[in-house]
């Protein structure tokens, strides 16, 4: 017996399904750009945030955090801090009104290695008089490698800012 057209099309409809399911959960390349969007959800700072809710998130960044990560660039701190002084620096970031991160122009590359993000961090903020919002740009280079089965960063390269021409 010959199959039909419609055999052919529900096959080729199931495989088409199949890749790109594994192109959305599978593919390294984007759980890294959603860890990685996980990461800056976790440095924002809500309005208004409690205390416990302050203690969790800073809790759940540690998880983001190889041991032994390395950050360079970074304007106020030891040239290689551990995470623990990573995590104190975000705690030390207390803006009024709260703070926004999100990470944009995220290019990923992923080796048997690990993995290579290069982003802009965009920091938004609330200017505590006018109530206007306050955004600043950094760009950043991380290196990511898998420990115990999820994307930590093990190395931070902060770029400085482009600095204002002078009037």
């Amino acid at each position: 017996m010959k199959p039909n057209g419609s055999v052919y099309v529900a096959v080729v409809f199931a495989l088409l399904a199949g890749y790109f399911t594994y192109q959305w959960w599978f593919n390294q390349n984007r759980i890294v750009k959603r860890r990685l969007g996980e990461l800056a959800a976790t440095l924002s700072v809500p309005a208004g945030e409690a205390d416990v809710d302050r203690l969790a998130r800073l809790a759940r960044l540690r998880r983001y955090l190889a041991d032994d990560v390395s950050v360079t660039g970074w304007r106020s701190g030891p040239e290689r801090p551990s995470r623990d002084a990573v995590v104190a620096a975000a705690a030390n970031w207390t803006p009024d009104g709260g703070g926004s991160v999100d990470f944009v122009d995220v290019d990923v590359k992923v080796d048997e290695d690990g993995a290579r993000a290069f982003i802009t961090a965009e920091v938004t903020t609330r200017d505590p008089g006018t109530a206007t919002p306050a955004l600043e740009s950094h760009e950043a280079a991380l290196s990511l490698i898998r420990h115990d089965g999820a994307w930590v960063v093990n190395g931070i390269d902060v770029k400085d800012p482009p600095t204002p021409p002078r009037r």
